[in-house]
C-alpha cells in the first residue's frame, strides 16, 4: 500500500494557499464539534435558542428555505439583506436567481443559498420567506467571514517530503466591500515564488465588466521527462504578468480576453529545453475563454453544469514560440434520490501550429492525476480524460455556532460528510502518435469527503489501478472536480 499526501502545484492558484490555511483552521473546528461543546446551547442570529445537536441534524434546505411557505405559489415583492456589515448588497443580489417578481420555489431558495455561499464571503447564509397574500419578502441573512488577514504557506510539492515549501501571504478577500480581492504571497524551499494579484468582479456596471491582473516570479523544477534525457536536473525561472478583461453575459455565463507576457529561462541550457538557442524564451500570449456555470456550490457542487472553453495563441512576431492551444472542460452534477449526487467530468487540451517547447507539455502525474496511479507520470502535447463520482451524504451540510471561539468570524462552523465512489481515466499523447486505447490509464476507489468552514474540502480516499496492482491511500485538499 502506498501512502500519498498530495498538494497542488505551487502557483497554480493564487487563492489556493489561503484556502490551505483555512483548511487547517477548519480541521481544528471539526474536532471541536466532537467535544462537550456540542451539548451547549447558543443563540443564533435571529435570537432563538436552538439545540446545537438538533440544528446539526436538520437538513440545510429545511433550515433555510422556511418550509412553512407554499411552494410555487408566491412571487417576490421585496428582497431585504441583513448581516452584511461590510459587503455591499449588490454583491449578494448579483448571485441570486430570485429577483423581484420571480416565482418562489423551495428549490430556487436552496439554490440561491448555495450561490451566495459560493462567494466565499460568508460563514452562513439563510433565506427566510415572509408571505403576504400572493407575494412574499425574501429576508437574506448572512454571517460575514474574516476578510483581511495574513496566512502561512507550508506544504509538500508532488507529495514528496524533500519538496517542502513554506512562506506567508496577505489577503483581502472583500476589499471595499465589493468582493474585490487582493493577494500578496511568497514561498521559499521547493519551487520558490513571489506573486501579486488583484481581482475586481465589477469594474463597469453598465457593461458588466470585470478585471483580473496578476504578476508572478518563481523558480520551477523541470517536469519534462524528455528534457531529463539530455542531461541532469535543472530549474526554469518563470516571470509572468497577465491582464484579463471579462464580461458577465448573464447570471451563469462569462467571456474573457487576456494578454500575457512570459519569460522562461533554464538554469542548464541544452537542446530542446527552450526553443531559443539562448536558453530564454520570451513571448506574448493572447487568451480567450467562455464559461457557463450553473453550479449551486463552487467548492463541492450538488447540482448544475460547468462548461469552460479556451483558446490561446502563444507567441507573436519574431518569437520562437508560435503555437495554439485549445481547452475544454465539461462537468455535470445530477441530484438523484436521498441526497445522492452523480458527478461527471470530461476534459481535454490539444495543440496546433509550431513546435511546442518541453515546458509547454501536458501531463498526468502532476496537476491532473489518476487515482490508483497517483505516482505515474505520462507526458505529451495533448491530453484527454474523464472522471465520475457518486456522493452519498452521511451528514448533510449543517451549522453550529460556538461562542467559546474568541474570533467572531470563526464562531459559525459549517460542516458536512460524504461517502464517495469514484473512477478516473485518461491519456496523453503527441500529435504524430495514434490514439491507442490500450494506453489509457484508469483507476477507481472510494473515500470520505469532509466539507468544513471557509469553503474547505478534505478527502481521504483509497484507490486501485485499472489493471492489477497495489492500492493507494490518498490524502487531498479540495474536490477532485
Amino acid at each position: 500500500m502506498n501512502f500519498i499526501c498530495r498538494k497542488h502545484s505551487v502557483g497554480t492558484s493564487l487563492f489556493y494557499f489561503a484556502s490551505e490555511m483555512k483548511f487547517f483552521f477548519c480541521i481544528v473546528f471539526f474536532f471541536v464539534l466532537l467535544s462537550p461543546l456540542r451539548a451547549q446551547v447558543a443563540k443564533d442570529s435571529s435570537g432563538e435558542a436552538d439545540s446545537l445537536l438538533l440544528r446539526a441534524n436538520q437538513p440545510l434546505a429545511e433550515r433555510t428555505a422556511a418550509p412553512s411557505f407554499p411552494d410555487s405559489a408566491l412571487h417576490v415583492s421585496k428582497i431585504i439583506i441583513a448581516g452584511n456589515e461590510k459587503t455591499k448588497n449588490f454583491v449578494i443580489e448579483r448571485e441570486m436567481s430570485l429577483k423581484v417578481g420571480s416565482l418562489i420555489t423551495r428549490r430556487a431558495v436552496a439554490y440561491d443559498i448555495n450561490r451566495i455561499y459560493s462567494l466565499r464571503l460568508f460563514n452562513r447564509v439563510d433565506i427566510q420567506v415572509i408571505p403576504d397574500s400572493t407575494t412574499a419578502t425574501l429576508l437574506v441573512l448572512v454571517n460575514e467571514r474574516w476578510f483581511f488577514y495574513p496566512f502561512p504557506i507550508v506544504g509538500l510539492k508532488d507529495h514528496l517530503w524533500s519538496h517542502l515549501y513554506y512562506g506567508a501571504g496577505l489577503v483581502h478577500s472583500n476589499f471595499r466591500g465589493r468582493n474585490e480581492q487582493l493577494y500578496a504571497q511568497f514561498a521559499l524551499g521547493y519551487d520558490p515564488f513571489v506573486s501579486l494579484q488583484y481581482v475586481n468582479p465589477l469594474i463597469e456596471p453598465e457593461w458588466n465588466l470585470f478585471l483580473n491582473t496578476k504578476f508572478q516570479y518563481g523558480s520551477v523544477k523541470n517536469k519534462s521527462l524528455i528534457s531529463l534525457e539530455n542531461g541532469p536536473e535543472f530549474d526554469e525561472r518563470h516571470l509572468d504578468g497577465e491582464v484579463i478583461i471579462g464580461k458577465r453575459l448573464s447570471l451563469f455565463s462569462t467571456a474573457t480576453a487576456s494578454i500575457e507576457y512570459t519569460t522562461i529561462t533554464v538554469s542548464d541550457n541544452r537542446a530542446g529545453r527552450t526553443l531559443s538557442p539562448s536558453g530564454t524564451d520570451s513571448y506574448f500570449s493572447f487568451n480567450a475563454t467562455y464559461g457557463y456555470d450553473t453550479r449551486d456550490l463552487g467548492e463541492y457542487p450538488g447540482y448544475g453544469t460547468l462548461l469552460s472553453l479556451g483558446a490561446s495563441k502563444l507567441g507573436f512576431g519574431q518569437s520562437e514560440v508560435n503555437y495554439q492551444r485549445y481547452d475544454v472542460d465539461y462537468r455535470r452534477y445530477i441530484p438523484t434520490v436521498w441526497g445522492i449526487v452523480l458527478a461527471g467530468r470530461l476534459f481535454g487540451s490539444a495543440v496546433q501550429g509550431g513546435l511546442v517547447p518541453n515546458y509547454g507539455h501536458v501531463y498526468y502525474g502532476y496537476n491532473e492525476r489518476i487515482r490508483g496511479r497517483f505516482k505515474t507520470v505520462e507526458e505529451g502535447e495533448n491530453i484527454a480524460g474523464g472522471n465520475m463520482e457518486l456522493h452519498i451524504p452521511i451528514i448533510s451540510p449543517s451549522y453550529l455556532r460556538i461562542e467559546q471561539i474568541p474570533i467572531e468570524q470563526f464562531r459559525v462552523v459549517r460542516y458536512a460528510l460524504y461517502f464517495a465512489l469514484f473512477a478516473d481515466g485518461g491519456n496523453v499523447w503527441y500529435r504524430n502518435d495514434p490514439l491507442a486505447l490500450d494506453r489509457i490509464l484508469g483507476g477507481y476507489g472510494f473515500g470520505l469527503h469532509f466539507l468544513l468552514s471557509y469553503s474547505a474540502v478534505g478527502r481521504i480516499e483509497y484507490a486501485f489501478p485499472g489493471r492489477a496492482g497495489n492500492g493507494e491511500l490518498l490524502l487531498d485538499i479540495g474536490a477532485a472536480f
